[in-house]
């Protein structure tokens, strides 16, 4: 794959992981607009991801996106994450097989210092915590977008090599810790709505990212846990501030 080949695919995947992350968040009418818009865009050149598997699950999409309605998608949301913390498909990280709050600390802890490595912040008017599905999914976002932006710079193998290091880790330490088994349980707790699919694109994006990576999924997906009657962390977690998931929250440049 020559360099401008290499480009297009890591921005084609960058774009993906902005979509879900978008996806994932309450769906009030500006993100529903985006969402329609961002689609839009991915559709119509699926086959820069370089994975069959996610192209399919990308294009099978379609109809669905195309017969959305704010409200319906309101309605959708609603039934698979209600209005408080879900205990069916958790949207947080800290939630899965951690039954201690002192082990939910470390980890919101451990995904700060990741965001900070790389000059990024959480914007403190937003209402998520940093181990929000969203916030993960657009951290991965940035760090692609990155390490294309460094590809067609010309920067040093060593600068191309944290980006990916960094990926690598991220992934194998945090978001496929754990995105696996909240797949799952967003496709049971679907039914037939769009988070049904979504689900099932999370997934088959996630596994192909750790491929592309040499990484192997079934070596690093963890436990599809949800710990019951555990410490809840406040909203903003560990004593943050309130976290951001979409990509105009974060500080920072590529």
């Amino acid at each position: 794959m020559n360099p401008a080949e290499a480009i297009t695919m890591l921005q084609a995947r960058s774009q993906v992981y902005s979509f879900l992350a978008l996806a994932f968040l309450y769906p009030d009418g500006a993100r529903f607009a985006s969402l329609r818009q961002q689609y839009g865009l991915l559709a119509l050149n699926p086959e820069m991801l370089a994975d069959a598997p996610s192209e399919k699950v990308l294009s099978e999409l379609q109809p669905s996106i195309a017969a959305l309605s704010a409200a319906s998608l309101e309605r959708a949301y609603t039934q698979c994450f209600g209005h408080a913390v879900s205990k069916d498909c958790s949207p947080y990280e800290a939630e899965y097989g951690q039954a201690h709050i002192f082990q939910k600390t470390h980890t919101l802890a451990d995904i700060a210092g990741f965001y900070r490595a790389f000059g990024l912040d959480l914007a403190a008017d937003s209402h998520e915590r940093a181990d929000h599905i969203s916030v993960e999914l657009e951290f991965m976002h940035f760090l692609r977008l990155k390490e294309a932006y460094a590809l067609g710079k010309g920067h040093s193998d060593e600068r191309l090599a944290l980006c990916r290091e960094a990926q690598c880790k991220f992934l194998r330490n945090h978001l496929c810790r754990w995105a696996f088994g909240f797949a799952s349980r967003l496709r049971a707790k679907a039914g037939r709505t769009l988070y049904q699919e979504l689900g099932q694109l999370l997934a088959s994006f996630l596994a192909a990212e750790l491929r592309a990576l040499g990484l192997k999924p079934a070596e690093v997906a963890g436990p599809d846990v949800i710990e019951e009657g555990a410490q809840a962390l406040p909203e903003g977690g560990a004593g943050q501030p309130s976290s951001c998931a979409t990509c105009y929250g974060f500080g920072g440049t590529p």
